[in-house]
């Protein structure tokens, strides 16, 4: 670690276009800032006022990335995360009034039961904008995707070589913080440590300064100190000081790998070998494993499953094998 991290050193409340230019520690200069700003639409953040008139929300906006220009490194990424329809608005401010330059856009997609409407589809996405100043590292084959076709003679060779997957698309499905989650905070709009820590892993190296102006709940300074950064973090409101991480949190033996998988995989029959036929009548076979076994909670759960996905209504036995 480049520096000895603490609370003092790297938490702060108040203004941070303010803090900023005044509290990164002498020596230090940031690699990625990675935030989730407030996004001015009534959420709940203590005292502070998150539905402010949209010229002053802009200008917040402005100030925050020009400071974050000249805080971060010759070489630094800016990733923000927020909704499609906001990051249009503020599209001037992001590529030309303070020094960054546009480097892709990526949605991120999340199943939602919330803010259905009668006159619009769902929404079930957010907009991440990565910004970049001069030429910063990126690393793609550290989070992937798995192959598709496996059974190709080439991609065979591949995986054989040690190389499980390709580099992710620039659309991602991440589940949100739910309220059941181990990580889940009392306050609004928290984001997701496996998108933090991809976009962390991804842009950075170990003891790398990563820093969130938007601190809030210090997702992103907790997921940085643990995959062996220094997190850097600040917030206007006083409440989230509760929030702050402390030394225990920083992980000194991380060690980054390629070629890893952060998300779970759903079950593929193609690859496995099998048709949809054959998948379906393993799964059916196991609601009677189930009753069998006693487990009849489970065995109802996925008789559930199967009636909702229409499954339930195949006749199959086990001659399909033969």
């Amino acid at each position: 670690m480049s520096a000895e991290w603490s609370q003092k050193e790297f938490c702060h409340v108040g203004d941070s276009a303010k803090k900023l230019s005044k509290k990164i520690p002498e020596g230090l200069a940031v690699k990625l800032f990675l935030t989730d700003p407030p996004y001015n639409i009534g959420h709940k953040y203590g005292s502070v006022n998150d539905k402010r008139p949209k010229k002053e929300y802009l200008k917040l906006m402005e100030n925050v990335l020009k400071t974050a220009y000249e805080a971060a490194d010759e070489s630094a990424h800016f990733f923000m995360i927020h909704y499609p329809e906001a990051i249009a608005e503020m599209w001037p401010i992001l590529t030309e009034k303070t020094g960054w330059k546009f480097h892709q856009w990526i949605t991120w997609t999340y199943p939602s039961n919330i803010g259905m409407s009668k006159n619009k589809w769902t929404r079930g996405s957010r907009a991440i904008i990565w910004l970049q100043k001069g030429k910063p590292q990126f690393y793609p084959n550290r989070i992937i995707r798995p192959y598709r076709n496996p059974w190709d003679k080439r991609v065979n060779g591949l995986i054989e070589s040690g190389k499980k997957g390709c580099s992710l698309y620039d659309w991602w499905q991440i589940n949100l913080v739910k309220n059941v989650n181990t990580e889940k905070s009392d306050y609004s709009n928290q984001i997701s440590r496996v998108l933090l820590e991809r976009i962390i892993r991804s842009t950075t190296d170990v003891g790398d300064l990563v820093a969130d102006p938007f601190g809030g709940t210090f997702s992103t300074v907790k997921a940085a100190l643990g995959i062996g950064r220094i997190g850097w973090g600040c917030d206007l409101n006083k409440d989230t000081k509760q929030y702050w991480p402390g030394a225990e949190d920083f992980n000194a033996d991380y060690i980054d790998s390629d070629y890893e998988f952060d998300v779970p995989m759903d079950f593929d029959y193609t690859r496995a070998g099998i048709t949809e036929r054959q998948f379906k009548q393993i799964l059916q076979n196991g609601i009677n494993l189930l009753k069998s076994q006693g487990k009849k909670i489970a065995s109802e759960k996925l008789n559930s499953e199967l009636m909702r996905m229409g499954w339930q209504k195949d006749q199959m036995n086990i001659s399909d094998f033969d």
